[in-house]
């Protein structure tokens, strides 16, 4: 069934759902010259607004009612002045809070970066010069798409200007198209990603991915937009399968003015035993949509509205480029297809190991009979100066081309005698000890990453050594019970970390000294006197770690 809502036309058909009375005044409600017009059967709806893409979205928090009765909160960024009042009518019409499918939700006003083909061969990019325009140069960048969004609703990207082209951020579309420039097109970590928008440099934590993507040229001094800005303090993660009720944090996105925010979101699969995998898709989070009369974060989480890089991700005759496109015109057919966003259902569940996670209803993934679980979402607060002033670098060279910047990375105690080598994800699952007996060794392993482009070296320290200072207190008295200084001077090469190194907490030469029973935590501060030069000394903030001794 089709219906096309116009408040300079005559309703051509009443909702199945409702009479005719209740469409015309629903008409009489809408923003002036907007047409909705939907296909039941593709669960599809086209505002048809006469918003226009661009700068200064606007945020919603507002109350609907849909068509059985029911009443629902909207917490929603991204929309226009344009386009708010048919947004709420088109929930009013269409959303079910019982679908087991998506509602998606068409309109030009919508900040939705989008990759140009979702299937093709994901590892074709190694170097600048190497880059063939035939091929596909953005499969597997789903986390650019997502971040994209957010730095342009957010109003971040509309500040700064795109070395590329000379001109300021123009879009979404326009931010996707500097990462996929400069980065190859393999996952990325978010954060990282936003230090290369912001600071210029591009770390990637080796134990996270197999496969992770790289800067197509190595750092360069041209690199990051405002440099003095230290933007490694900016996003907020939230994890919702260890709290699931950090889901809550959506309703940010219907704050008002520039308290609004979007978020970036990470999905994944439940593998076909039931268990929780690893996140492997980025979409951007818009909204939420909340029952005012349910108790509890559970019941009262009733669907997430999202923007999704692969939407439309698939070339087609309407893109009008042909078999082999170059990459400009890749870009011009992902800036032409139409913008969207997608309502799911949420529905609180747990895996076959008890773990709790929200399932999106209807989305599943292509290809796979799989369903979605929506695992985390990043806070990316919308433009403050306040917030750039509050994280402004003043001592260091705020430019990682040519310095070093380090910082402590990855904390955890055993009771092995040599620091565990080979760390990744499924290592970490299993090696970290927190609980000792008695009398046992307590080692502390950790990490120092170099996010910056020079080797930390001999050459680069000119004599001088870097300290990490250590110490251990037991948490009941505050007692300091161990402390000492640990020299880490081996070479340290750029955008990566070093070999694990270790410290044994409790021993004196080759004898444990043993703690009494209690909870202890360490402490390890790095470069505290700042006699190594860095790029970046906000990042050199004390690490805790906590264990156990019964």
């Amino acid at each position: 069934m089709n219906a096309n809502l116009n408040k300079t036309e005559e309703p051509s058909e009443a909702s199945e759902s409702g009479s005719d009375d209740e469409t015309e005044d629903r008409s009489e409600n809408e923003a002036s010259d907007t047409a909705i017009t939907a296909d039941m059967e593709e669960h599809t709806v086209h505002l048809n607004s006469k918003a226009t893409r661009g700068a200064g979205y606007i945020s919603v928090n507002e109350t609907f009612t849909d068509q059985k009765g029911n009443q629902y909160n909207l917490f929603m960024n991204g929309l226009k002045d344009e386009n708010k009042d048919a947004m709420i009518e088109a929930l009013s019409l269409y959303y079910d809070a019982d679908s087991e499918d998506g509602l998606t939700i068409y309109d030009d006003a919508f900040a939705d970066a989008e990759k140009y083909d979702d299937y093709a061969d994901s590892h074709t990019l190694i170097s600048h010069a190497e880059m063939d325009p035939e091929l596909d140069n953005d499969s597997e960048q789903c986390w650019a798409g997502a971040l994209a969004d957010a730095l342009w609703v957010n109003g971040w990207a509309e500040k700064l200007q795109n070395p590329i082209t000379g001109n300021t951020f123009s879009s979404e579309d326009d931010v996707f198209r500097y990462y996929n420039r400069k980065i190859t097109n393999d996952g990325a970590d978010t954060d990282a990603a936003v230090d290369f928008f912001f600071m210029g440099e591009f770390y990637m934590a080796p134990y996270e991915s197999m496969h992770s993507a790289m800067l197509i040229d190595q750092l360069r001094s041209e690199d990051g937009l405002m440099k003095s800005f230290f933007s490694s303090n900016l996003v907020t993660g939230y994890d919702l399968t260890k709290e699931p009720n950090n889901i809550e944090v959506l309703k940010h996105c219907g704050d008002q003015d520039s308290d609004a925010v979007c978020f970036i979101g990470s999905v994944g699969k439940i593998e076909s035993e039931g268990e929780l995998l690893e996140a492997d898709h980025a979409v951007s989070v818009v909204g939420v949509i909340t029952d005012p009369n349910a108790v509890g974060t559970e019941e009262s989480m009733k669907a997430i509205v999202i923007v999704d890089p692969d939407n439309d991700a698939h070339p087609s005759e309407a893109d009008g480029v042909g078999e082999n496109p170059t990459i400009e015109q890749k870009d011009a057919a992902k800036e032409a297809r139409p913008n969207s966003v997608t309502v799911y259902n949420l529905q609180r569940s747990k895996d076959v190991n008890d773990a709790p996670y929200w399932l999106m209803k209807g989305y599943a993934d292509e290809g796979y009979d799989t369903v979605m679980v929506l695992y985390e979402v990043e806070e990316l607060p919308h433009y403050s100066e306040d917030i750039i002033a509050a994280n402004t670098e003043t001592e260091g060279t705020k430019n990682a081309y040519d310095s070093v910047d380090l910082s402590l990375d990855l904390l955890f105690t055993t009771s092995e005698p040599e620091p565990i080598a080979d760390l990744y994800g499924e290592t970490l699952n299993t090696a970290p000890v927190t609980e000792f007996s008695s009398g046992d060794p307590v080692n502390l392993n950790f990490l120092i990453a170099n996010r910056g482009g020079v080797i930390l070296d001999e050459d680069y320290l000119k004599g001088k050594d870097l300290f990490v200072d250590w110490k251990v207190v037991r948490d009941d008295d505050g007692s300091v019970v161990a402390k000492d200084r640990f020299v880490a001077n081996d070479p340290i090469y750029y955008c990566t970390a070093s070999d694990t190194y270790m410290i044994n907490l409790n021993q004196d030469g080759d004898k444990v000294v043993s703690w009494d029973p209690g909870d202890y935590t360490v402490t390890l501060d790095m470069n505290t006197d700042r006699s190594v030069p860095e790029a970046y000394y906000l990042n050199n903030v004390p690490k805790e770690y906590h264990f156990t001794i019964k």
